[in-house]
């Protein structure tokens, strides 16, 4: 599966140049937004509830750490080509987020491990630290999508980019990407998206490329799939009464 190829403008020049951060940062923002009301939204007297958030928040850890992992590898090399400096930020960034996680993962144990009447404490805890963790990397985040954007624009062109772009989704694992996809397709805009799966459509096995359109028909409200469907060139087949509600 691949990732989105995203077009950013470029303050220096008037076309839109290919942007590699925007759409998974999309993702992720969505996945740390929802994970963090599900928590603030637990009280812990519901077994099951709670371990569904707790559920949750590890998977959002674990996504983060691979994310942390893949800019290391492919995004960070890229940078130090241009001679940035950022990636060292980044660095020392990334650093700190992965002892941040360290911490949350224990408070996730504190949780699970408190008794009923201790939950709610516990859990306002854990509300608290992942509240900083998500501050914490929109700052992040906006650090690349600015400073290094402007390093690698300078740097590269967009064919390059777009093969440094899949060289790192080649790396990741199908499973992986189906998570990550789960939270891009809706989080991007109508654009942004068709232009995901026109390029996954001219690179992609049909068979695999049509588990992607599964995906977005599981994940997208019904009218923002027929518009997908019809930028595709696909014949969208609504529900009896889509256009009623929708």
């Amino acid at each position: 599966m691949n990732q989105p190829l995203h077009l950013t403008p470029d303050a220096s020049a008037h076309a839109p140049r290919l942007d590699l951060y925007a759409p998974i940062h999309k993702a992720l923002r969505a996945w740390m937004f929802d994970t963090l009301v599900a928590v603030g939204q637990t009280d812990g007297l519901d077994d099951a509830q709670l371990e569904r958030t707790l559920g949750r928040v590890a998977a959002l850890l674990g996504v983060c750490q691979q994310h942390i992992l893949h800019e290391s590898e492919f995004m960070h090399p890229a940078l130090a080509a241009c001679g940035a400096k950022a990636p060292l930020k980044a660095d020392l960034e990334h650093d700190e987020h992965h002892h941040a996680m360290a911490g949350l993962l224990t408070q996730v144990q504190v949780v699970r491990a408190a008794q009923a009447a201790e939950r709610l404490p516990a859990l306002t805890q854990l509300y608290r630290q992942l509240a900083l963790f998500v501050a914490d990397n929109l700052t992040h985040m906006h650090l690349e999508e600015t400073a290094h954007n402007e390093w690698l624009w300078g740097r590269f062109s967009d064919p390059e980019l777009g093969a440094l772009h899949d060289r790192l989704v080649q790396s990741i694992p199908p499973q992986e990407m189906a998570g990550v996809l789960r939270w891009m397709l809706p989080a991007v805009s109508h654009t942004e998206r068709l232009g995901m799966l026109q390029d996954m459509r001219s690179k992609m096995p049909p068979g695999a490329f049509e588990g992607v359109l599964q995906l977005a028909q599981d994940t997208l409200p019904v009218m923002d799939w027929a518009a997908l469907l019809r930028g595709l060139g696909l014949q969208p087949c609504l529900p009896q009464g889509a256009l009623a509600v929708a």
